[in-house]
């Protein structure tokens, strides 16, 4: 037998509105690390081990990171959106006076 599962939607909304800013901030990193892999590069010179593919990485990394996290705040705002919908829709169809959510004249 399955438990049934208790989803609080407006705390899944505010997990959704803070992916969607950490996504946007990790996009404006992105390029911040780049451009330190080549300040790091021009600083250091040649024969300066790993730490500009390091930097560079790890701009590939935050991009990749805002780029998922932006995914993930669609798809967790979408199924809220669409459990409102069919919370709304069920409860007009439980109003008196209609059947399945249409009016019926008495």
């Amino acid at each position: 037998m399955s438990t049934p599962i208790t989803v609080q939607l407006h705390a899944v909304a505010a997990l959704a509105d803070e992916l969607s800013l950490l996504a946007t901030q990790l996009a404006e990193e992105s390029p911040l690390c780049r451009l330190a892999a080549a300040s790091l590069r021009t600083g250091l010179g040649e024969g300066v081990g790993e730490a500009p593919a390091a930097a560079t990485a790890w701009g590939g990394l935050a991009e990749i990171l805002a780029e998922e996290c932006a995914a993930t705040a669609r798809t967790l705002a979408a199924a809220v959106a669409a459990y409102r919908s069919a919370d709304a829709e069920l409860a007009r169809a439980l109003l008196p006076g209609t059947i399945g959510g249409v009016p019926v004249p008495r």
